[in-house]
Parts: C-alpha cells; structure tokens; sequence
C-alpha cells in the first residue's frame, strides 16, 4: 500500500500545465488547489465565503444560480406555449406537451453538444488541463453501440430528456389545476427571493441524498453502474443514466408541494440539474478561450471527477460539505488519498 509520502514522490515525475496544477507519470492531470478551494473550513473564513457565494463567478452570480434563473425566466416567459395563465395547463394537451420536449431536447444539444464539440470533436485544446489524458472509447463492449459517446448520446436524449419533461409537463398540470400553492414576484416578493436562495443549496443537499442512496447495492446493480461506467467522462457522460435514475435524480420537485412557489421556481430545479452535469462532467478542468492561452474559464469539475475515478467519495458538492461532515471527502491531495484507502474505500494503486 503507498503511503502519502509515497504518492508525493511519485507525482514528482510532473508536467507542468501551468503554476496550478500537474500531470503524473500516470499521464492524469491533478489540480493542487482543490483542498484550499473548498469553501466550508474551519475556522469560517467570512471574505472566503462571501467570494464563493457571490465573487466573479461565484455560487449563486454570475454563473451559477443566477443564470439558470435567468434561463428559468426566460423559458416561462418566451419559450413556454400558455404561460400567460395557468388554466391553460389544467388539462394535458400535445398543444403545449410536444414543444416543451422538443425544448429540451434543444437546449441539452446546445449544452452538452457544443462543450463535446469544442473539446472532444474539434479537440481545439488538446488534452490541456484534461483530468485523463486518453480519449472517449470507441470500441468498447461495455457501451451500446460500441461507443462511449453514442451511447451517452442516447441515454441522456432518450431517457434524460423524457424523463426530465414529464416531471415538468406534471408540475405544470399541478400548478394549472391548484394542486401547488402559486405565488409571484408581485404577490409575494419576500418569500419568491427567499426561495429562490434556499433552492440553490436544497439542490445540493437532494443530490447529495439520492447519489447516497444510489450507491447502495441493489440500486447500485439496477441503476446507477450504467453512470459509473464512464470512469474517463466527457460532457455526455453527465446526464447518462439509467430510467431508474433519472426519477430519483429529477425528484428534487417535491420540495414545492411543501412551500408556495412560482414556475419560475420549478424550471430552475428541473434545468439545473439536465444542464450542469455536462459542465460537471467535461473531464477538463478549464476551457481555454483562446488556443494558447495558459488560463481559462474553470468548470470546477475535479471534485466530481475524483467520485468517478475512485466511486466511494465526493457524494454531494462542494458548496454543501456533507462529504466533508460525513467523512466521505477526497480533496485531491495524497493525504486525502491514504486516508480513504485506510478506510478501504479505494483499492491500491
């Protein structure tokens, strides 16, 4: 068994893509930043905080929950046939049902569609700053037809995509029929921006429970394996997943039958979570915006790339430090990596 001091040594034999991070002998990129970015610590470190909630980008502004408000808003007040009242929704009709798919199918090409063309298709970076440097296989039996990306293809846009408009087309028919207690940003201004905070962690903290509860044996064997065979991710790794999971993984709309909301509220929890993994699941750490740049703009990936390189860690996110408290958390550092292996959860290397 390598110890840390070990493991130190061996990463010795390094790349350097810039003063950030390295590549191992083993050919894998590893940022060194990760365990200092995680924003949860002990002591709480306020300016450290607040740069994470609401620095440039930050959690909740620009990128993270503000744009996927913004496209929340966007899709109730352009793109969804009978926004203008909810009794339009009180009876289910192809009239409204078929445009909402084909929505979605949409924007998860453009999403998951332009990150694999720029970096997996076009390669226009290369491997720089890619976690592992091998390519997507090609013919590999393990995936229908013999191919990562095909088969990634077809479980996110057959299953993922379905899966993900019936939840909402049965929200909408709930708000249409009074089955939800609806609010505005007029009638209720106070609790509508409340919401709108909480939900962003709730997220998290749903993800983090039923990405737990996936990894138990039965449903592992039934369902969550088809996930986890993608050990080198791409962006269409992200949503590909079993039926079985993809219920449990868009369940997080329960929470609005317990409190008033808007379907502002219900898109952003539904598209949150059909969009991000493709950012989540690049296997790059950073997209370079220009070719021969050495800095880009980060996708904060690596945490959820050592679950699928190791499997028993980094359950949640790092914004709700439930695999810090819970004693599931790899940070990326050796130490972090011999402390997981004394508890077994990882084999040697």
């Amino acid at each position: 068994m390598a110890t840390a001091q070990q493991e130190v040594e061996r990463s010795a034999a390094i790349e350097i893509d810039d003063g950030s991070a390295t590549r191992d002998a083993r050919g894998e990129w590893r940022p060194r930043i990760l365990g200092k970015a995680l924003p949860f610590r002990w002591p709480v470190q306020p300016r450290e905080l607040f740069r994470f909630f609401l620095g440039f980008p930050g959690f909740l502004w620009p990128f993270g929950a503000a744009a996927h408000y913004g496209l929340a808003a966007a899709t109730w007040r352009f793109l969804q046939p009978g926004s203008g009242q909810l009794s339009h929704f009180s009876h289910l009709s192809a009239g409204w049902i078929v445009p909402m798919y084909l929505r979605n199918l949409v924007m998860l090409l453009l999403v998951a569609g332009t990150l694999h063309i720029i970096l997996y298709w076009r390669r226009l970076q290369g491997t720089r700053f890619k976690y592992n440097s091998r390519w997507p296989g090609t013919h590999s039996k393990i995936f229908l037809f013999n191919n990562q990306v095909r088969d990634n293809m077809f479980w996110s846009l057959a299953s993922g995509a379905t899966i993900w408009t019936v939840y909402e087309v049965l929200m909408l028919w709930a708000y249409g029929n009074g089955w939800l207690s609806f609010i505005t940003l007029y009638s209720n201004p106070v609790w509508f921006v409340v919401l709108a905070i909480i939900l962003p962690f709730w997220q998290d903290v749903h993800f983090y429970i039923v990405h737990r509860i996936s990894h138990w044996k039965p449903l592992y064997d039934a369902a969550h394996y088809l996930h986890h065979r993608n050990t080198n991710v791409g962006p269409w790794s992200g949503l590909s997943m079993h039926p079985i999971e993809h219920i449990l993984y868009f369940s997080r709309w329960v929470i609005l039958f317990v409190v008033p909301s808007h379907p502002i509220h219900m898109f952003y929890l539904m598209q949150r979570p059909a969009l991000n993994p493709a950012l989540g699941h690049t296997g790059f750490d950073r997209i370079l915006l220009k070719k021969d740049a050495d800095r880009g703009m980060s996708v904060d990936s690596y945490f959820h790339y050592l679950h699928h390189r190791y499997f028993e860690c980094n359950y949640g996110t790092i914004t709700v430090p439930l695999d810090r408290w819970l004693g599931s958390l790899h940070d990326g550092t050796p130490e972090s990596l011999e402390r997981m292996r004394r508890k077994r959860r990882i084999p040697a290397e």
